[in-house]
């Protein structure tokens, strides 16, 4: 993360430069911009938008499973549905276009990628869309029901397209099935199909009832006041936790004391050097450095451009002679001197 921040007056939020890139609403972070996703805050959502932070990304096996079981599951609907097609296998040789955005030519906010989808005979019209998930948690499906993030999630997508009807696709795994997901068989007894009409769902938004569009309409109007400006939403110290270490990180005096940075950075500093003596880095460091020379200086004596994995690049530049200049002409030197300031930090002597 590179970007400067700072505080919002109240220091209950982070203010940035408005972001000349940013990410897309997809249908997981609406469900967090809407204040419906247990696992993600409008601020979390916002500082991926701005692209202030990325989070370390690690496979875990709910994500690892994900990944193995969907393709069966969509071979599942192929026996359930007609038509029923991957979304790569879709887009086919235009694949590339649209991998990691499936509706870069509907929206300049929103954005995703589908699953699969169900299309007519001329399997280029699209007559729903089709998402596939896992879950460990049958009675998050209990009684007909969808986990929201999901419901918005397909509702967002089949929006964009244009569609009606939403199909949901689910098996339930356990923990035996985690361990081996390339085993799961997808049968009538561990899986359910869902379907849903975009015209009947209706969210609970902070008490007040919307369908797909006035979600989105929010969305909208959340987009211009937060990410177009450049300053967030409130975030929560324990909610946002993760999200806020990785900011603070890059300005540790702001929340701590001087002194203690000062002095976590000098014990660090000595850890890096201890580090380098039992490893011996900079001998490997000093070595490299000859060879290298060695190399550069033969290339250049027998004009070779090209050796192993080396390249020689050559090119003439022109460094201005300030000193001679201001020994010739030493009031127009002056005439055009402008003071400059510059600080160096350094550790004291003998440490």
């Amino acid at each position: 993360m590179a970007k400067d921040w700072e505080y919002g007056e109240k220091r209950d939020n982070i203010i940035i430069s408005p972001p000349k890139q940013t990410l897309r609403i997809t249908g997981h972070r609406l469900s967090s911009v809407l204040g419906l996703n247990k696992y993600q805050s409008p601020f979390g959502a916002w500082a991926e938008i701005t692209k202030l932070v990325k989070l370390p990304f690690e496979d875990t096996k709910y994500t690892i499973a994900g990944k193995v079981i969907e393709p069966k599951l969509i071979d599942y609907m192929k026996t359930q549905l007609p038509n029923i097609v991957s979304i790569e296998d879709y887009y086919g040789n235009v694949f590339d276009e649209y991998r990691y955005n499936n509706f870069k030519d509907e929206s300049n906010i929103f954005g995703g990628v589908i699953d699969a989808v169900s299309t007519l005979n001329d399997k280029k019209t699209i007559t729903a869309i089709v998402e596939c998930k896992t879950s460990s948690k049958p009675q998050d499906w209990a009684n007909d029901t969808i986990p929201v993030d999901y419901l918005l999630q397909g509702a967002l997508y089949s929006y964009m397209k244009g569609l009606k009807e939403i199909i949901f696709v689910c098996v339930f795994l356990d923990e035996l099935d985690y361990a081996h997901p390339e085993e799961v068989k997808i049968t009538k007894d561990n899986t359910i199909i869902r379907i849903r009409q975009l015209d009947d769902l209706i969210f609970d938004i902070n008490g007040q009832y919307m369908n797909i569009e006035d979600c989105m309409q929010y969305a909208k109007e959340w987009w211009e006041k937060y990410v177009i400006t450049g300053i967030s939403p409130e975030f929560d110290e324990k909610i946002d936790k993760e999200y806020l270490d990785i900011i603070r990180a890059t300005d540790a005096v702001q929340d701590n004391d001087l002194l203690k940075v000062c002095d976590d950075a000098f014990k660090l500093s000595q850890e890096i050097k201890e580090a380098k003596i039992v490893n011996g880095i900079d001998d490997m460091e000093k070595r490299l450095k000859m060879l290298e020379n060695s190399i550069k200086k033969e290339m250049i004596d027998k004009s070779i451009d090209n050796c192993g994995l080396y390249t020689l690049s050559h090119k003439i530049s022109y460094k201005f002679d300030e000193e001679t200049f201001m020994q010739e002409h030493e009031d127009l030197y002056k005439q055009y001197l402008n003071e400059n300031q510059s600080y160096t930090l350094s550790k004291k002597r003998g440490e």
